[in-house]
């Protein structure tokens, strides 16, 4: 979950995103006074990443899971209340980013036209290259600002759209290739990476507040809207008649 508010930039307390750790790790036990014993333990820990840099480390229990869930749920709704003020800053920027960008431009004209005098050459120079520049310097500088924006309205209303349909994209079967035709080449690394971690927990909800960190909204609704399409038709997959599995024709092609 990317980070909207400003005051949250460098909270310890600011969820990112969680995932499980699993390894083994050495470990030197004191056997007496004079000699050590180092032992290899295993661990399978929720590490969580917090938005200054923090990594705490918890039991990984469902409960713990629940809960991280419900509290990035909660950040989702404090971000949402700075939509509003998102969306002014939005058009103030883009306004000021072609004021200026057009501003330059003219500059640059006026100044390429302009006749120095010779008495001030030097000077009339650095004015012609350095107010042109500045005007448009500014004007590049909205123009990231007006990115950042964009990106952080966007990652609000993907984590909405996720909240508002998180019933039906988790009724997506990911072994179904239909399901996944027309997301994008380069969603579909992160889409098999979930599938994967979610599997080794035996966890079938795929999307969640979570796991969608790396994925887009274009991603989200493309999945949903061919879920939407597999229950309608109903149709017996390429790959289910090859095995022979033709008694499902009919029924809805999502996960059971």
């Amino acid at each position: 979950m990317k980070v909207i508010r400003d005051e949250d930039k460098k909270s310890n307390t600011y969820i990112k995103h969680f995932e499980v750790k699993k390894g083994t790790i050495q470990k030197n036990t004191r056997k007496n006074a004079s000699a050590v014993e180092i032992t290899t333990e295993d661990y399978n820990d929720l590490v969580v990443y917090m938005s200054d840099g923090s990594k705490p480390r918890y039991a990984k229990v469902e409960e713990n899971k629940v809960k991280l869930l419900q509290l990035m749920t909660e950040q989702h709704l404090r971000n949402k209340m700075c939509e509003e003020e998102l969306d002014d800053k939005y058009c103030k920027n883009i306004a000021k980013s072609v004021a200026f960008f057009i501003g330059g431009l003219v500059a640059v004209g006026a100044m390429v036209n302009g006749v120095p005098n010779p008495n001030h050459l030097l000077f009339a120079n650095a004015i012609r290259i350095g107010f042109p520049t500045i005007i448009l310097a500014y004007s590049a500088i909205k123009a990231i600002s007006v990115k950042k924006i964009y990106n952080k309205r966007k990652e609000i209303k993907k984590n909405d759209y996720l909240l508002e349909n998180e019933e039906v994209l988790n009724q997506a079967d990911l072994n179904n290739e239909n399901i996944l035709e027309n997301v994008k080449d380069k969603d579909r690394p992160a889409i098999a990476k979930i599938k994967q971690e979610k599997d080794k927990e035996n966890d079938k909800n795929y999307f969640d507040i979570n796991s969608i960190d790396k994925l887009s909204l274009a991603t989200l609704k493309e999945i949903k809207a061919n879920i939407e399409r597999e229950n309608y038709l109903g149709l017996v997959r390429s790959d289910d008649k090859a095995k022979g599995n033709t008694e499902s024709k009919g029924t809805a092609y999502v996960k059971k």
